[in-house]
């Protein structure tokens, strides 16, 4: 028996065959263009010839720096709002930014710079926090001062191709740096004192920090003497023993700021965090990575919804970048504020969020990478965890030495049992 004929397609089944093999083949010819166009120009496998005297590279690595809208030379500025608003300016000042202008990037959310009266804030600093960061802002391009620093920094830091780590501390945070100092041998056996510079707020400091063998600047370099220790100018400006507690802090904030500044013009890349830290990892390694080549400053998450976030500044790594340099010398000229909020960190995220500094590339690193360390967020510790942090005032010793990170024992060289007298009691 003869097989039944099969029913004929419709015309439109026939159409959507048509269609979908015309969509078909334009996809794959699509995919054909790509391939061979993204592969000729990114494939790292493939190195341009080098001119007579000059390295080869690759293909990558010349469009990156063609077309690449991060990647900027040293000396340059981007094309944009911050190199117009400059008008040939090396930085801005209170005057220029308005920090407390809202359509600036003021005021945004609690804990904001606020100041209803005057748009520069200054009006709303008390006429000591004024006088204070005008002994420093004034000492910042001083030629005497200026070249004893950097004098003191080319002596102990000759290589700019490595970092330098820059801590801010006095007396009584002095012992949580030198555990920094202890954990890093223990965790990977390196010696930090050939890295490190110590900005001391007081003359403590200063002589333990060169008895340790540290690069250690006294707070004279930037015209600060320890006012929270200073009786007669306490009397000066007729202030309550509070008022004179909460000077150190900021003297210690507006001294490191001054010498970051300084060393972003000099050329080096920096590391700044607090002195309550720990890595359990060279974090130099972490940061560079190929990566992270085009962001000018990396910093630590601050897990908080008001102005004293994203960034947290116990942790910032940057680049001596023409825009990381013009930041920070902006910053210097902030410093009554610092003194004004007794905050550094309100300040610093204030700047980078005003409108001049959008095109300032900034990372917040992975917050189980870089932890803020407290009693529920240590079970989040793990092999891939480089830094700790014991954010918060109080119970930092007690929390490192809950977690096995207090290093700052008698198997590590730099312990000496008299700076236990120095641990605050509020920390135990």
């Amino acid at each position: 028996p003869t097989q039944p004929a099969m029913p004929s397609s419709s015309p439109r089944s026939a159409w959507a065959v048509r269609v979908g093999t015309a969509i078909l083949i334009v996809a794959l010819t699509d995919m054909w263009h790509k391939h061979n166009h993204i592969g000729g120009i990114l494939d790292c496998s493939k190195v341009l010839p080098a001119k007579p005297g000059k390295k080869a590279v690759s293909h990558t690595t010349k469009l990156m720096e063609r077309f690449d809208p991060l990647h900027f030379g040293d000396g340059e500025l981007p094309d944009g709002t911050l190199k117009a608003e400059l008008k040939g300016k090396t930085h801005f000042t209170l005057a220029d930014l308005k920090l407390c202008k809202a359509a600036l990037g003021g005021p945004w959310g609690k804990r904001s710079m606020r100041c209803d009266k005057d748009e520069t804030c200054l009006a709303c600093a008390k006429p000591w926090n004024r006088e204070q960061a005008r002994r420093v802002i004034e000492a910042y391009p001083d030629p005497v001062l200026s070249k004893t620093r950097r004098d003191f920094i080319s002596e102990r830091f000759p290589d700019k191709t490595k970092p330098v780590i820059v801590m801010a501390t006095n007396k009584h945070h002095y012992p949580y740096l030198l555990n920094w100092a202890c954990g890093c041998r223990s965790h990977f056996g390196a010696d930090m004192r050939g890295s490190t510079l110590i900005l001391a707020a007081d003359m403590e400091t200063y002589e333990m920090g060169q008895k340790a063998g540290f690069a250690t600047m006294d707070p004279s370099r930037f015209n600060v003497s320890p006012r929270h220790l200073d009786k007669d100018w306490a009397t000066k400006w007729n202030l309550t023993a509070n008022n004179v507690a909460k000077m150190g802090f900021p003297d210690s904030m507006a001294i490191l700021v001054a010498c970051l500044s300084e060393l972003l013009e000099m050329g080096y890349t920096v590391i700044t965090q607090d002195a309550d830290v720990v890595w359990r990892h060279d974090v130099r390694e972490y940061v560079a990575t190929d990566q992270l080549r085009n962001i000018h400053l990396l910093t630590q998450m601050a897990p908080r919804a008001d102005a004293q976030g994203p960034v947290n500044t116990g942790f910032v790594y940057m680049r001596p970048s023409k825009i990381t340099q013009v930041y920070m010398r902006s910053l210097v000229e902030t410093l009554p504020l610092f003194y004004m909020r007794v905050d550094d960190q309100v300040v610093w995220n204030t700047l980078l969020r005003h409108y001049t500094f959008r095109q300032l590339h900034v990372s917040i690193l992975p917050r189980k990478h870089f932890l803020d360390l407290h009693d529920f967020t240590a079970k989040w510790i793990d092999k891939d965890t480089q830094f700790l942090h014991t954010v918060s005032n109080s119970k930092k010793i007690r929390r490192l030495r809950n977690h096995g990170e207090w290093h700052f024992t008698d198997s590590c060289p730099l312990y000496m049992k008299e700076i236990e007298e120095l641990f605050p009691e509020w920390d135990l």
